[in-house]
C-alpha cells in the first residue's frame, strides 16, 4: 500500500514537473501593465513611451537615411544604449509622413493614419475591443482589452528580430529587411513549418514566391518551437516530446552584462547578436561600444548556396565571399563586368563587352583574346565540358578555352589535372580559401586589363578626392589602414601612385607613422570618430568644411569603410579591391563593429617611405 501510494506521489511530481513544458506559456496582465492610453492620440512628435526599466521605448522612431528623410516608423527600440536599435515596427512597408498619429477607432482597433486619413497599419483585434497597451522589459508591445486580455502582442507578429523570453510557433516567419536603412520586406525569410522542419528560404522578387532553402534543422515530424532563453541560447524544441535542436553554438556572453537579439538580416543570415549593457563599464576590457555577432546561421552562406540552382546567393556572373563566419558577405563582379543595379548588388553581374557569339565576333580573332586570372574562385554550376589527364595543365586548360568559341571561363584544378569549361551566365560564383580551383575569365584585350581595370578604380577614388580637407585625410587614412592590414596579410601589391593624389595628400615618414600610432599598436582617431558615427554626429568631423557638410552621405560611407579597414580580426578587413568598391558603391556596406584601440602586432619593417596605390590590383588579381 505504502508503495502504491510512493508510486502514484512520484507520478504527480513528475507531471507537475513537467507540466510547464507541455503547455504553452500564458502570461497573465493586470490594470499596472496599462502604462499607454489609447485615449490619447499619438503623434509623429509626441514623447516616446519607455518600459519599466527605461531599456525599451515605443513610439515614432526617426529614419535617418536619405531615401526616408522626415519619415518615421512606429516601432520599438533598445533605448539605454546609444544605438537604439528597432526590434520591431508596424509600417516598415510604408514609413509613416509628419503628422500620422496612432490612435482607437470607432471599432475600438488600434490604427495609425497619416494626415490624410490614410490607413498604414491596424492591430488585429479578432473582433476584440482595445483598452490600453503597454511596452515591457522585455520589449514586447502588449494591447489589452478592457479584462487585461491580451489582443495583441509584437512577440506574435515578429517583423525580423526576436528577443530573449520571446517564443516562435508553427507557421510563423521572420522576413527580412530590404537594406540596413529601408525596412520594407526583403528577399529572406526564416519559418517555423507544419513538417517540423525550422527552414531558411531565399524568395524570389518581387513575387514573393518560395525558392530553394539554403538552411534547415532537419527535424521532421515535430511540433517545432523556436525558443530564445534569456540567457541568451536559440535552439528548436519538439513540443511533443520535448527533443532539442540547439542552434546556439558559441557563448552569447552573460545576460547581466550583455543584451541579445536574433535577426534575420537583410543578406539573408539569420545572426545572434550581443551588446554590452554598462556602455561606462570598464569590467570588460576591449568589449566593444556596438551590436557584435555571436553567431551566423548559416556558416557561409556563399557555400550554403553552392548547389543552388540558379544565379546563386549573389546573381548570375556574380562571386560571393563571406568571412569568419558568416559576420559578413560580399557580393563583387569581376573585372569587365558591372553590377546589374547599383543599389542591388544581389540581381548580378553584365559583362561591359559583346558576349561571345560564334560568328565572327571578338573571340574568333584569338589576338584580340585576354583572361583575368582568379584564384580560389569557381561558378559551381555553369559547366559544359570537363577535361583531365596528366597532360592537362593551366597553360593548356586556358588554350582550351581560347579554341571554343563558346567557352566564358576556364577553371584549372591541380587535383585530378581537370580542367572545366563553363558558359554564360555564370551561376553560384564563389570565392573562398577552400576554393582550390583557378578560374580564367575570358573577354577582349581592353576589358579587365590594367588600363581599364585603372580606369574604373583609380577614376572612383580621384572623384572622392575633392578640394575638402576633411575627406582628402579620412579616405587617407582608410586608405593607409588597408594597405597596412594587407600588409599584415602579406599580400602583393603594386607601389605605384597617382598624380592626383599626390598633390592632395603628403607622404608619411616611417617614423612619424610609428609615433603617431605609438610603436603600430594604437590607431590614429577610430575610436572619436566611431562614437561620432554611432551618435549620428559626423558633422562633428566636418566643423567648417563646407563641400564635406554638403554631402554627408558620401562622408558617412567614408567613415564606415575607414572603420572597417581597422578592425582587430584581419578576416574582417576588406581588401583594397573591396575598399573600391565600396566606396563607389558597388558593394554593400555593412554596419562595422566598433574596433579595438589595438592592432595586433607591430609590423617587422616597412619601408622609410610610404605611398599608396590608386590601381590597387593587377588585372588577374581579385581581392
Amino acid at each position: 500500500m505504502t508503495t502504491s501510494t510512493l508510486s502514484h506521489f512520484c507520478s504527480l511530481l513528475l507531471l507537475l514537473l513537467l507540466l510547464p513544458d507541455l503547455l504553452p506559456t500564458v502570461f497573465t496582465y493586470t490594470r499596472d501593465n496599462c502604462t499607454i492610453s489609447l485615449d490619447s492620440p499619438l503623434e509623429t512628435d509626441s514623447r516616446i513611451l519607455q518600459s519599466p526599466s527605461g531599456e525599451f521605448a515605443f513610439g515614432f522612431y526617426r529614419l535617418e537615411s536619405n531615401e526616408s528623410a522626415n519619415q518615421f516608423l512606429l516601432a520599438v527600440w533598445f533605448h539605454r544604449i546609444k544605438d537604439q536599435t528597432i526590434v520591431w515596427s508596424a509600417n516598415g512597408n510604408e514609413p509613416a509622413p509628419p503628422g500620422s498619429v496612432l490612435k482607437k477607432n470607432s471599432n475600438s482597433e488600434l490604427v495609425l493614419n497619416d494626415q490624410q486619413g490614410n490607413e498604414l497599419w491596424k492591430a488585429p483585434s479578432n473582433g476584440s475591443k482595445s483598452s490600453c497597451a503597454a511596452i515591457l522589459d522585455s520589449g514586447n508591445l502588449v494591447i489589452l482589452d478592457e479584462n487585461n486580455n491580451s489582443v495583441w502582442e509584437s512577440f506574435k507578429d515578429p517583423n525580423d528580430t526576436i528577443l530573449p523570453g520571446q517564443i516562435l510557433y508553427v507557421d510563423t516567419i521572420l522576413r527580412s529587411r530590404q537594406s540596413l536603412t529601408n525596412y520594407s520586406v526583403g528577399r529572406f525569410q526564416l519559418s517555423l513549418q507544419p513538417d517540423g522542419n525550422v527552414v531558411l528560404y531565399s524568395l524570389n522578387m518581387p513575387s514573393g514566391i518560395l525558392e530553394k532553402p539554403y538552411f534547415a534543422t532537419y527535424t521532421m515530424n515535430w511540433e517545432p518551437k523556436l525558443m530564445f532563453t534569456e540567457a541568451g541560447y536559440l535552439y528548436v524544441q519538439d513540443a511533443k516530446s520535448n527533443s532539442t535542436f540547439n542552434l546556439t553554438k558559441r557563448d552569447p556572453g552573460s545576460n547581466k552584462n550583455f543584451y541579445h537579439m536574433a535577426r534575420i538580416d537583410y543578406d539573408g543570415i539569420f545572426r545572434l547578436y550581443k551588446h554590452l549593457k554598462n556602455e561606462d563599464a570598464t569590467s570588460c576590457g576591449n568589449c566593444p561600444l556596438s551590436w557584435t555577432v555571436v553567431q551566423g546561421i548559416p556558416d557561409d552562406i556563399c557555400a550554403a548556396f553552392a548547389g543552388y540552382y540558379g544565379g546563386g546567393f549573389c546573381g548570375p556572373n556574380s562571386i560571393c565571399t563571406s568571412a569568419n563566419n558568416s559576420i559578413a558577405v560580399f557580393c563583387q563582379c569581376p573585372n569587365g563586368f558591372s553590377p546589374m543595379d547599383q543599389s542591388n548588388n544581389w540581381l548580378g553581374c553584365k559583362p561591359n563587352f559583346a558576349l561571345p557569339s560564334c560568328d565572327s565576333g571578338w573571340e574568333a580573332n584569338k589576338e584580340l583574346v585576354n583572361f583575368i586570372e582568379l584564384p580560389n574562385t569557381d561558378w559551381q554550376s555553369s559547366d559544359y565540358n570537363l577535361l583531365q589527364g596528366p597532360g592537362m595543365n593551366k597553360s593548356r586548360c586556358i588554350q582550351e578555352c581560347v579554341d571554343d568559341c563558346l567557352c566564358a571561363v576556364a577553371v584549372y584544378e591541380d587535383v585530378g589535372q581537370m580542367c572545366r569549361k563553363k558558359l554564360y551566365p555564370l551561376l553560384n560564383g564563389r570565392q573562398s580559401p577552400e576554393t582550390t580551383r583557378i578560374s580564367f575569365v575570358k573577354l577582349p584585350k581592353g576589358y579587365g586589363s590594367d588600363n581599364k581595370k585603372g580606369h574604373s578604380e583609380t577614376l572612383v577614388l580621384a572623384l572622392l578626392l575633392g578640394s575638402s580637407a576633411f575627406l582628402n585625410i579620412l579616405l587617407f587614412l582608410a586608405i593607409f589602414v588597408a594597405v597596412y592590414c594587407l600588409y599584415h596579410k602579406k599580400q602583393k601589391l603594386p607601389w605605384n601612385i597617382d598624380s592626383t593624389f599626390t598633390t592632395n595628400v603628403r607622404s608619411y615618414t616611417y617614423k612619424e607613422l610609428e609615433e603617431a600610432t605609438r610603436g603600430f599598436k594604437q590607431t590614429v582617431g577610430n575610436d572619436w570618430a566611431y562614437n561620432c558615427y554611432k551618435d549620428k554626429k559626423l558633422d562633428k568631423l566636418i566643423e567648417n568644411d563646407e563641400e564635406a557638410s554638403n554631402d554627408m552621405k558620401r562622408l558617412e560611407r567614408l567613415v564606415i569603410v575607414a572603420i572597417w579597414c581597422i578592425q582587430e580580426d584581419p578576416s574582417l578587413r576588406p581588401s583594397m579591391k573591396k575598399v573600391t568598391q565600396m566606396l563607389e558603391g558597388v558593394i554593400e556596406v555593412f554596419v562595422p563593429p566598433k574596433p579595438s584601440l589595438y592592432t595586433s602586432s607591430p609590423p617587422s619593417k616597412l619601408s622609410s617611405f610610404i605611398e599608396f596605390p590608386l590601381s590597387t590590383v593587377e588585372s588577374d588579381h581579385l581581392g
